[in-house]
């Protein structure tokens, strides 16, 4: 009796064997009839990793079991070098830097570099002969060299402004447009009016909301600072008042809305506001088609800033049409004021 059993036993072990034979062959011969394209035909409950752990010892001398002695060492992450990383972003498209910038502090850093700038610009805005005829003049390379000097936020600001005019995919979002959902929170700061023919141009100007603290600040301080450009005087001394805007862009983080009207409509005077108070931000925007279908009424809603109570409304009947330009595009310097 006991020998049959130990008979059935080997039995179940060789059959086992074979099946494992079987369908190790099959996988070899489908590897082989496919060339190699299912080299991944093993199924994942096929393949198992095992972690052999050894026994520790603790103050007593007594081991602990191996399932308590596990301990999984920390991920290991390997830095990659500076130059690796100025070698990738000589490669980086304009519409992926900000994904580029986001990847660690060392991408971040290497974007906030001129070097890094003057890159983008070579490659898609710089022409055959030094002079691209897409561009005015002041966005040519000697002037951008001679008019950004030491200051990389100047750099940066002329070289966005080029792209937009040269970049295939940033033309095509200023072709696009950009619609009046982009300006809500914004901060909104002065409007004026322009009167061309028999059309009445009314501009309104908007902050974001992080630039325009950065302004704010700037114009506080501005009666006592003292303009200095040396970056290695202002690292090694904290005394020295200084101030870095001057040489950037004063319009950037700005965003112009144009309403073209065919009647008058006053300046909206509620929305004036003193020193000490609170600036008000577009709270939310509606177009309604006129009763005889053939013009557009725009409405703009403006409240505090600090709360949502006091709400002013501006409308505008049969408007001829409205654009938002941001201080990137090339029509922005036109209606600035």
């Amino acid at each position: 009796m006991e020998n049959n059993v130990k008979v059935d036993a080997n039995e179940l072990e060789w059959d086992n064997d074979s099946a494992n034979d079987t369908n190790n062959e099959n996988v070899h011969y489908k590897i082989h009839r496919s060339k190699g394209k299912c080299d991944v035909f093993a199924r994942q409950i096929d393949v198992s990793v095992q972690v052999k752990t050894k026994p520790t010892r603790n103050d007593n001398g007594r081991y602990h079991s191996a399932s308590s002695a596990i301990n999984v060492p920390p991920q290991m992450s390997v830095p990659i070098w500076h130059d690796i990383w100025f070698q990738i972003a000589m490669h980086i498209e304009p519409d992926d830097v900000q994904r580029f910038a986001l990847i660690c502090k060392q991408t971040s850093q290497l974007v906030n570099t001129r070097s890094f700038w003057y890159s983008l610009y070579r490659r898609y805005c710089h022409g055959c002969f030094g002079w691209n005829l897409k561009l005015p003049s002041h966005l040519q390379i000697d002037e951008i060299r001679s008019s950004s000097q030491c200051n990389t936020k100047a750099l940066r600001s002329l070289v966005v402004q080029a792209l937009f005019r040269c970049h295939q995919k940033l033309k095509i979002r200023l072709e696009v447009g950009y619609s009046l959902d982009w300006l809500k929170q914004r901060i909104y700061v002065s409007c004026w009016q322009k009167q061309y023919q028999c059309l009445w141009i009314m501009c309104y100007k908007f902050w974001n909301q992080q630039d325009h603290q950065h302004q704010e600040l700037h114009q506080q301080k501005l009666a006592n600072e003292v303009i200095n450009d040396d970056w290695e005087q202002l690292a090694h001394d904290n005394n020295v008042p200084a101030s870095l805007w001057s040489s950037s862009n004063p319009h950037e983080g700005v965003v112009l809305l144009i309403v073209v009207c065919s009647q008058f409509v006053p300046i909206p005077g509620l929305l004036s506001y003193g020193q000490q108070e609170s600036r008000f931000r577009l709270l939310a925007t509606r177009e309604l088609l006129c009763t005889d279908m053939r013009a557009k009424n725009l409405e703009l809603d403006f409240t505090e800033n600090t709360s949502k109570n006091n709400i002013v409304t501006v409308k505008y009947p049969r408007i001829e049409k409205y654009k938002v330009l941001p201080w990137w595009h090339p029509d922005f310097q036109r209606f600035i004021k």
